[in-house]
């Protein structure tokens, strides 16, 4: 699937409960053609930190509005990679529950400035 350049129009990808983990999110973070993504559900998927870091770095889905991220053993770092995302300007739905984010990697997602349109937010710390 990561390899694949004809779904241009591709909006909506679930693929929870998968064994994605960090080199599966890799994949699909380099992703050129899905700049229409606007839904993403890796939840419960095994990609820890070094998958949210992964993600962090993509910039191409500008249009993403909801990502959920829940179950995947992130932790503070994690939560750091993720807040220094400046691609997903129309976020609006972040999912990181039932993760390790803890405090420091809560005050670090409230740091972003790009995700102006978030309106829901789902953390334990």
């Amino acid at each position: 699937m990561s390899n694949n350049q004809t779904w241009a129009n591709l909006q909506i990808l679930n693929l929870s409960s998968n064994n994605i983990d960090e080199k599966g999110a890799g994949h699909l973070s380099n992703k050129p053609t899905w700049t229409d993504l606007r839904m993403l559900n890796l939840s419960n998927t095994e990609i820890g930190d070094k998958g949210a870091e992964h993600l962090s770095s993509n910039n191409t889905w500008t249009n993403l509005q909801t990502l959920d991220l829940c179950f995947n053993n992130i932790d503070e770092k994690g939560a750091e990679y993720l807040s220094k995302n400046t691609t997903w300007t129309n976020l609006q739905t972040l999912d990181l529950s039932s993760n390790n984010i803890g405090d420091k990697g809560a005050e670090h997602l409230s740091n972003n400035k790009t995700w102006t349109y978030l309106s829901n937010f789902f953390i334990n710390k």
